[in-house]
């Protein structure tokens, strides 16, 4: 057993600083001793995986039995939080969004026609961020990710990207009020690549 004491003075910052220095500093060389150690760069690209085979799964049949407009004239948007830029290789879920058109990180998810996406009287909590963002000046970003849809490839797209970045309730991103029809099943056809996502999901796997 290999065993090292430090004397460390509590009331001393430099001494706290230092003492957490050295722990991190070892705490990272028996995670890369480990079999089980994923490297950074390795986590970025198992979650930008994850999402992208989540946007591949086939779910249409899923909304087969609902009365949808068959008509292009949807889109899918996203209201971002303008303090919160994506950088590109920093996470596997921000990354995928970039891809897609975004950004900033979101934090409500919808789709629609018209001007929907520029109408933002939502819900209590996307009110508040809102709030939160005038107190600086600034307000929600407007992304639209996909144009000339359908309204069940929309609701496809929307359901697919909310289950991607998740509700806050479940440790995710998103003040949406819901995730959506036929949660359940849809999440069964990439239950596992929902796991992989685990930072964003704690409960609702």
């Amino acid at each position: 057993m290999n065993k090292k004491i430090y004397e460390v003075d509590f009331d001393s910052i430099d001494d706290c600083r230092k003492l957490i220095s050295i722990m991190k500093s070892r705490i990272g060389e028996l995670n890369s001793k480990s079999k089980d150690f994923i490297s950074r760069n390795q986590m970025v690209r198992i979650k930008f995986n994850s999402c992208n085979e989540i946007l591949e799964t086939d779910i249409s049949d899923l909304y087969e039995n609902l009365n949808l407009d068959p008509t292009p004239k949807y889109y899918v948007y996203v209201h971002c939080d303008p303090n919160k830029k994506i950088a590109l290789k920093k996470d596997g879920v921000s990354t995928f969004g970039a891809t897609l058109g975004m950004t900033h990180l979101p934090f409500y998810i919808g789709k629609g026609t018209g001007n929907r996406a520029y109408e933002l009287d939502r819900n209590e909590t996307h009110r508040k961020f809102r709030q939160k963002f005038k107190i600086f000046d600034k307000d929600l970003v407007v992304n639209i990710l996909k144009t000339d849809l359908t309204e069940k490839e929309a609701l496809i797209l929307e359901s697919k990207l909310i289950d991607i970045f998740g509700l806050i309730s479940f440790g995710g991103r998103l003040v949406n009020l819901d995730e959506g029809v036929n949660q359940k099943e849809r999440k069964s056809r990439y239950k596992e690549q929902l796991h992989k996502l685990s930072l964003y999901y704690k409960n609702s796997v």
